[in-house]
């Protein structure tokens, strides 16, 4: 037969069809979607006769290639000085240099700084990695490949051919691009003072292999290049093995040193993480890992290198021994006295919900257990709080103004971040309307947060803008009026504060609600710490404590200590787990509190219908008279225009029972025959600052002149 010794008709078929559809996609730059369905067909795990093809067109053809360096022009473009930022382990005599390529990769250099010589590991982008070695001022000489997907061997032809004694190791059953060098087990590799052994991993390919650089030359701990086997709380999908042969590939690793340290290929640390609290909900190592890769990420900072002995303690990857994730997932037993296919069966059942977390997390659907979860909501005490503010004569005022350093709404840290925020508040701290700008200057990929809440209706909304470098992301949702009782802004929570300091006092088992920072609905409480003493400037002050923790539906709990003067003034506050703080540095002169003036009385006129007439046709008569004589006034006296706008706009916000008593606070310290008072006294408290004197700062300056 004219097939025989050749595929099925029916094979050629899918296969030309699926690779029109390859091309199809690769053609269309701006289709983000049409490339994202190209990569989930390519690394979708699956044993079925698509992915087999998929898979064989992207490792075995020139179309992978293709699609590696679209992937790299586009990680380029989006990542000019690449995905995260990193920093050098410098030993005795050895660097390891980890260097972000890609979206979420890493390549290595490991230098012998003696001898000037270099060892690239998965080099896949070579003009990353070659700048890195000007930089360095180092000679490349071999380059280590721990496997063949294109995201790890792509730079072997461009590096090679630039350096040309360059060795280029691998596995020989991988067909790793450019291979010069074969590796077995065990075998080593030597550079200088650099000892570096290869281990066979297979499992996510046929020939993976990892490597592990001795520490006992350089009397260092040694390290691990885990390539796509072994990441930060996670391991590789199994390509090209089965579940038996990563277990084994896992287990060479496990039993390594604790102290060695790990460089995996891949910065997936916080998702890993995510999804080893799902399986492994009580590990206090993973919480505690947890909040350290969070504030790491929150700066766009590496992750690695972590090391064996912290992975034994929270990657389910290397725990399937464990009775805990045994009893959790429950895998069917194994034959008798065989605890290796146990095993395997809990790695495989961990990969595939691995999956499934990842999945889901892409499409923006939490599990079903997380959907049929009611809403939050505040309880009893929280809102009968919220409705006690009334009494604290005035606290919750109806506007609350910051940024730029002033008011209420600023405050920053290291130079680095800037927050800015307008709020309009009820008395009872409902938003009526809110604008927060955060701005964080990261050198490698700048970061912008906007946030606006604005009540319509019955409903309120809510608007995200996050910008990280050219990448924008906008989400609008909106709340029920009704779902949100008791719920507690960033501007409302200012406020709040200082009520609590006014008091000396926290509401005991109140729970809020409050927005966590994917602007989703959470819990939010407060717990008070006490009083202390604290040293700002030359000054030695007592604060009142407060302690604010809101707790996200997701992830770990952010909480915030808030340091508060008896006036309500914030004098420090610190993120707990974060190394910076924002402190004042200059404690505000405080006055005592004046004697409140009588109001004034104003007699009421009555109504003579005669006269009123009178005035009003004697206006009418000069009508035009007056209106030049009133144009000509306001061009030699713009500030009453100015001063007559703020007056009605301020009117309109406090919107007083008395007008004319209201209009008389406010105009009268602009008289001058009368004494400067304060403004509007009767309604706000008075003000916790002294009026400076100017004679006396004179007199002051000239004593020190003198």
């Amino acid at each position: 037969m004219a097939w025989q010794g050749w595929p099925a008709p029916w094979l050629w078929v899918a296969s030309c069809g699926l690779l029109l559809l390859v091309l199809v996609l690769l053609a269309s730059p701006r289709s983000c979607r049409a490339r994202r369905t190209l990569r989930g067909l390519f690394m979708a795990r699956s044993k079925r006769l698509l992915f087999r093809i998929g898979y064989s067109l992207y490792t075995r053809t020139w179309l992978g290639y293709l699609f590696y360096r679209q992937q790299l022009r586009r990680a380029r473009n989006r990542y000019p000085k690449g995905h995260s930022r990193t920093q050098p382990r410098l030993f005795n005599g050895v660097k390891v240099l980890p260097i972000p390529v890609l979206s979420d990769n890493y390549s290595y250099l490991i230098i012998d700084t003696q001898a000037r010589l270099a060892v690239a590991v998965d080099p896949s982008d070579p003009q990353a990695v070659q700048a890195s070695i000007e930089k360095e001022g180092v000679t490349l000489v071999a380059i280590l490949c721990t496997h063949k997907h294109w995201d790890h061997s792509g730079g072997n032809r461009d590096l090679s051919r630039r350096h040309q004694d360059c060795r280029v190791y691998g596995s020989p059953q991988d067909g790793i691009p450019y291979l010069t060098h074969p590796l077995c087990h065990q075998d080593v590799v030597s550079v200088g003072r650099l000892q570096i052994q290869a281990l066979a991993t297979p499992g996510h390919t046929q020939g993976h292999l990892v490597y592990l650089l001795d520490g006992e030359p350089y009397e260092g701990p040694s390290c691990l290049f885990s390539g796509d086997l072994l990441f930060l709380s996670g391991c590789g999908r199994t390509f090209e093995g089965t579940a038996e042969t990563m277990l084994s590939s896992l287990d060479t690793v496990l039993g390594l040193g604790d102290d060695t340290l790990l460089w995996p290929g891949h910065e997936y640390a916080e998702e890993n993480l995510g999804f080893a609290g799902v399986v492994e909900p009580e590990n206090l190592a993973r919480e505690r890992k947890m909040q350290w890769v969070q504030r790491q990420r929150m700066e766009r900072k590496s992750t690695c290198p972590s090391t064996l002995g912290e992975e034994r303690a929270y990657n389910p990857f290397l725990r399937t021994h464990c009775l805990v994730l045994q009893e959790a997932l429950g895998p069917s037993p194994g034959p008798t006295g065989d605890n290796g296919y146990s095993r395997a069966q809990l790695l495989e059942k961990l990969r595939q919900l691995k999956d499934l977390h990842k999945s889901s997390k892409a499409k923006g659907h939490q599990p079903s257990a997380q959907e049929s979860l009611a809403p939050p909501e505040a309880n009893a005490e929280a809102i009968h709080f919220l409705n006690s503010l009334r009494e604290a004569g005035g606290a919750a005022d109806a506007v609350l103004l910051g940024g730029s350093g002033h008011g209420l709404g600023h405050r920053a840290a290291s130079g680095r971040t800037d927050h800015r925020g307008a709020g309009y508040l009820t008395w009872k701290l409902e938003p009526m309307e809110q604008h927060n700008q955060e701005f964080i200057k990261f050198p490698i990929l700048p970061m912008e947060r906007k946030m606006s809440l604005l009540k319509q209706d019955d409903q309120l909304a809510m608007t995200r803008i996050v910008k990280e470098g050219e990448e924008v992301k906008t989400e609008v949702t909106s709340f029920p009026w009704h779902s949100i009782a008791g719920f507690v802004s960033e501007a409302a929570n200012l406020v709040l504060l200082r009520v609590m300091a006014w008091r000396q006092t926290v509401p005991s088992n109140a729970r809020f609600l409050a927005l966590d920072t994917e602007g989703k609905l959470c819990y939010s409480t407060y717990q008070a710490l006490g009083s202390q003493t604290i040293q700002v400037g030359h000054q030695q002050v007592e604060v009142f404590i407060v302690e604010q923790t809101v707790h996200s539906e997701k992830g770990i709990p952010m909480s915030c200590q808030f340091y508060l003067l008896s006036d309500g003034h914030l004098a420090k506050r610190i993120q707990v787990g974060s190394p910076g703080c924002c402190m004042v540095t200059k404690v505000p002169i405080l006055r005592e509190e004046d004697d409140i003036e009588p109001r004034p009385v104003f007699e009421k006129k009555p109504l003579l219908w005669e006269e009123d007439m009178e005035l009003y046709s004697r206006f009418m008569d000069r009508k035009e008279e007056l209106r030049l004589s009133h144009s000509s006034y306001l061009r030699l006296h713009p500030e009453a225009q100015a001063l007559i706008s703020d007056f009605v706009l301020f009117l309109l916000l406090r919107q007083p029972a008395d007008v004319v008593t209201f209009a008389a606070e406010y105009f009268g310290p602009f008289a001058k025959r009368r004494p400067p008072t304060p403004t509007l006294r009767s309604s706000n408290r008075p003000s916790p600052f002294r009026a400076l004197d100017l004679e006396c700062i004179d007199g002051e300056e000239d004593q020190a002149g003198s």
